[in-house]
């Protein structure tokens, strides 16, 4: 199993007053619950590549435990992250694990992952420039990376949605272009089930 790409991990924002006054709009959109699910279609452009890679499956998200990240398609898998580190399954075995404690960018990758599909805007703030639009009807962001280390891997992310984030769009510094779509997302049952529990554990 590959270590999951950077395009599931990365994401935004700016200093400056119009970039914060967005980024306040975006966040009075979102919806803010404890725990989120839905389901994603992923589809992955490799640079050289005719067809893209498509991939799909669900995801729990809860505020005080982490993020399960479930590949239901082509091949099963899942990506746990939490505070101390991210964790990745395949056929019930670990295929890999990360420490925050051993590696800090594992704890900068978990609270961007947090941050964007619980829809806590203000906390991507540190890492990326923000500029976009925001309407009743939904609002649209583009994320430019300020660090050199993000710049390194990627170019750009956009963001769509409204209560929830619908769409990103991940464009590589490789070239490489991701785009995951979630489906109906709901934030009930509002705690986990016994099965997502003892996935976190």
């Amino acid at each position: 199993m590959k270590k999951p790409c950077c395009a599931l991990i990365l994401l935004l924002i700016s200093a400056g007053a119009g970039a914060a006054d967005l980024a306040a709009e975006v966040r009075a959109q979102l919806a803010q619950t404890p725990l989120l699910r839905g389901e994603f279609e992923q589809s992955k452009q490799v640079a050289g590549f005719a067809k893209p890679l498509l991939s799909s499956g669900d995801f729990v998200v809860a505020r005080e435990r982490g993020v399960l990240w479930n590949t239901r398609k082509p091949f099963a898998n899942q990506l746990k992250l939490t505070r101390k580190q991210i964790v990745a399954t395949q056929d019930g075995q670990v295929a890999f694990q990360l420490s925050a404690s051993q590696e800090p960018s594992v704890r900068v990758i978990n609270s961007l992952m947090f941050s964007l599909l619980s829809g806590d805007v203000s906390q991507l703030a540190h890492q990326f420039k923000i500029a976009g639009s925001s309407s009743p009807q939904g609002w649209k962001l583009s994320l430019l990376p300020l660090q050199p280390g993000l710049a390194r891997l990627m170019t750009q992310v956009k963001l769509s949605g409204d209560k929830y984030v619908r769409r990103i769009e991940i464009i590589e510094a490789s070239g490489d272009d991701t785009r995951i779509r979630f489906m109906p997302q709901t934030s009930a049952p509002a705690s986990l089930t016994p099965e997502e529990s003892a996935q976190f554990d």
